[in-house]
């Protein structure tokens, strides 16, 4: 939690998945601003479609597929960009995996204003 009491500095910036998939266009305006760059319409209009979760998951860079690496083939073919929907950890964690991640967000995050905490009380 050391970064989020340094939330408030300027050359912090936290973004949030769930807020890029709501609004993803005033998250754009919002980094150009931290970033101090002006831009346009057109260039969020690009930004905003670059960087959609549907562009994003057809890069191979981004998908890790560039970096060949893997020790077996089903590694290999394991995408980093899955589905691209808020929550979907739910449909990959066990039981127990969320239990404990329920835990963990708990014990660490009680009693801050961190954005993720509401989703376990």
């Amino acid at each position: 939690m050391n970064f989020w009491k340094m939330r408030h500095e300027d050359h912090i910036l936290f973004l949030r998945y769930e807020d890029m998939k709501k609004d993803l266009a005033a998250v754009v305006r919002q980094v150009a601003a931290f970033l101090g760059r002006d831009v346009n319409e057109e260039q969020v209009s690009w930004l905003t479609h670059h960087c959609s979760f549907e562009e994003m998951s057809k890069n191979p860079a981004v998908n890790h597929e560039t970096l060949r690496m893997a020790p077996t083939q089903e590694a290999k073919a394991i995408k980093f960009m899955r589905k691209g929907k808020v929550g979907d950890w739910r449909n990959h964690l066990t039981e127990e995996q969320q239990k404990a991640f329920k835990q963990w967000t708990l014990k660490y995050l009680q009693g801050s204003d961190f954005p993720y905490y509401q989703d376990y009380e």
